[in-house]
């Protein structure tokens, strides 16, 4: 009886969960066509038109600095970004489009990648909120970024998904864990294996206790140590924030290993995008070109989407993992 009322709420919880991870796909494609407007077509563009900076590319501790022209690599991630976008939507273990055909309301929000990259992101949110909000309480700043003008922050926020993303969970993660478990000796394909670590081992793996001291030694550990790391980097001497942002980014780091970790690389640069470009494309749209009241939407529903999910898990425990010790 216990069970069958906590399967209730679950399946109500993800009707309205699978509702605000719809209104979200439609925000995340409106600000697709917002980044490119604001950097291209308007008078904040054609500021930076013919500018070049200087951008990094980070892999197992190393720094690997180059310049490039703001628009032109602006425009060829945002392309990246595009391409990974609807590749996670049709990958899964229910490709979305397979979705629409049955019941939305139906879905496991974990069980496509898409919906599964909104769901770690909107959970990280609402954590992050409550992080800020405890540190900003007894005095620990985070820290702003520096003024510039809104299409070139753009673009350079729009790079660190990418850039950070191997450098912190694909080289930490992947490259030790390969070496760590000896993938190559399991007759795993390297390059599957980088994509999406768990998924891969799984096909070769049956033995659910040899899965599970493989997490506990190998993969929670480089996880932390990754998410550490990414936190330490964002207030090093030549950092613009402040200490309390490595607590935030530390958290988000972790997070976004978790995403690499057991779904794919893929999911993982997505989140850091939700993050970056997303979250700030509307924000810049909104203050220096035209205000079409989306911003406050898109928050509303991340906050609600990230709340019903923590309470999804809540629920999750309350009604099922103590009825299993019992």
């Amino acid at each position: 009886m216990k069970n069958d009322k906590g399967n209730k709420i679950l399946n109500i919880l993800d009707m309205i969960a699978n509702t605000f991870i719809l209104l979200t796909i439609i925000t995340m494609i409106a600000s697709f066509v917002l980044g490119p407007y604001i950097v291209f077509n308007s008078s904040l563009g054609e500021e930076i038109s013919n500018k070049v900076s200087e951008f990094y590319i980070f892999f197992i501790g190393l720094v690997f600095p180059f310049k490039a022209q703001m628009r032109t690599l602006f425009i060829l991630e945002w392309i990246t970004y595009l391409s990974i976008f609807t590749l996670l939507a049709v990958s899964g273990k229910k490709p979305l489009q397979n979705i629409f055909k049955n019941k939305f309301s139906s879905m496991e929000p974990l069980s496509n990648n898409l919906t599964a990259s909104i769901s770690i992101f909107s959970i990280t949110v609402i954590v992050v909120i409550v992080i800020d909000w405890l540190q900003y309480s007894v005095g620990i700043e985070t820290g702003n970024l520096p003024p510039m003008n809104p299409a070139e922050l753009l673009c350079i926020i729009s790079h660190a998904p990418l850039s950070e993303e191997i450098g912190f969970r694909f080289s930490i993660i992947g490259l030790f864990s390969l070496f760590l478990l000896k993938v190559w000796r399991k007759r795993i394909s390297l390059t599957e294996y980088l994509i999406a670590p768990i998924p891969t081992l799984d096909k070769k793996i049956e033995n659910s206790e040899e899965k599970r001291r493989i997490m506990q030694t190998i993969f929670l550990p480089l996880i932390f140590i990754s998410g550490i790391i990414f936190g330490l980097a964002h207030i090093m001497p030549s950092s613009v924030w402040n200490i309390g942002k490595a607590t935030e980014a530390a958290f988000a780091g972790i997070m976004l290993g978790v995403a690499y970790t057991y779904y794919n690389i893929g999911v993982a640069i997505l989140v850091h995008w939700a993050f970056n470009y997303y979250s700030n494309t509307i924000y810049i749209f909104e203050e220096n070109i035209y205000y079409i009241g989306l911003s406050n939407i898109v928050d509303t529903i991340i906050i609600a989407l990230g709340i019903i999910l923590i309470t999804k898990i809540f629920i999750k425990y309350l009604f099922f993992k103590k009825r299993e010790g019992e």
